[in-house]
C-alpha cells in the first residue's frame, strides 16, 4: 500500500550549464475531488518533490498523511502482514508435512468452529491470508493505496462509513483503504494492525462483515457486536474478516 506518485515523460534540456526540465505528458492519476490534489495534471509528486518521490509515474502512500502518521501506519499495516504471513505459513506447513497437524487443527477450530478444520477449509483460509499479507506488501504501481482524511471529509465523501469508524473501503470508486485520521485510537498500534489486515479481507477478497442477530461480527465492537463474533456460525466465520484476523494475530 506505499506508493509513490509521478508524472511521467520528463523532457530535460541544458542551457548554460543550468538543467531545465518540464513534463509533457499528464499524470495517469486523475484529479482527488476529496483532498483537490492532483487537479494539476502536470504536478510531480504532490507539488513537493522534495519529500515524494516520483519513479513510476502511478500512486503515492496515498493523500493526506504527515511523515510521522504514514511511518506508524506503514509500521503497523507491516506488522500485520507478517502476522498473516506466519498464520499461513503454520497451515500450510502442517497440511503438507503433517507435523503439528493436530495442534493446528484444534487452534483453527477454537477460531473458525467446530468441525471447520477440514483441509479444504485450512488450504482456502492460508490462500486468503496469503492474499491479504501480499497486498500489504506491494509496493507496485497496482498496489492499493491508503488515503488518510479528517473524519468529516470521509463521512461527507462515502455513505458507508461514519465518524467511529477507523478505517474503511469504500463501496464505490477506485479500491483504496481511508484512515480516520481524527479517530481516537489512531495511536494504538495493536488496533491499527488489526484493522488494516481486516480491511484486506475487504479490499482484497471481497468479503464483507458478517452479520448474527442484528449485529455485525466485531471482536473489539460493542457488547452486542462482540456477541455477535462469539456466537457467529462455523461457515460464515471463515468468511469473516475478524475471524480472519483473530486466527492470525
Amino acid at each position: 500500500m506505499k506508493k509513490t506518485l509521478a508524472a511521467a515523460g520528463i523532457v530535460a534540456c541544458l542551457a548554460t550549464g543550468v538543467a531545465q526540465a518540464r513534463f509533457v505528458s499528464t499524470d495517469p492519476v486523475k484529479a482527488d475531488p476529496n483532498t483537490g490534489q492532483n487537479f494539476n495534471r502536470y504536478s510531480y509528486a504532490n507539488n513537493n518533490p522534495y519529500r515524494f518521490t516520483d519513479p513510476d509515474g502511478r500512486l503515492s502512500r496515498g493523500t493526506g498523511w504527515t511523515d510521522r502518521q504514514w511511518r506508524n501506519f506503514d509500521s503497523a499495516q507491516q506488522s500485520a502482514a507478517g502476522s498473516l504471513e506466519k498464520a499461513a505459513g503454520r497451515i500450510t506447513n502442517a497440511l503438507e508435512s503433517g507435523r503439528g497437524l493436530g495442534r493446528v487443527e484444534r487452534s483453527f477450530e477454537r477460531t473458525f468452529g467446530a468441525g471447520s478444520a477440514t483441509p479444504e477449509n485450512m488450504a482456502k483460509a492460508a490462500s486468503d491470508m496469503g492474499a491479504m499479507a501480499a497486498a500489504l506488501r506491494d509496493t507496485s504501481p497496482s498496489a492499493i493505496p491508503a488515503n488518510g482524511m479528517s473524519a468529516q471529509a470521509m463521512t461527507a465523501a462515502f455513505s458507508n462509513m461514519t465518524p467511529s469508524a477507523m478505517m474503511g473501503v469504500p463501496t464505490t470508486g477506485p479500491k483504496q483503504v481511508i484512515v480516520n485520521l481524527d479517530h481516537a485510537q489512531l495511536g494504538n498500534r495493536n488496533l491499527v494492525t488489526w484493522g488494516v489486515g481486516h480491511e484486506m479481507g475487504h479490499a482484497v477478497l471481497g468479503y464483507k462483515d458478517q452479520v448474527f442477530n442484528g449485529y455485525p461480527a466485531y471482536k473489539f465492537g460493542s457488547p452486542d457486536e462482540q456477541g455477535s463474533f462469539r456466537s457467529l456460525p462455523g461457515q460464515q466465520r471463515l468468511i469473516n474478516p475478524d475471524h480472519i484476523m483473530d486466527f492470525s494475530r
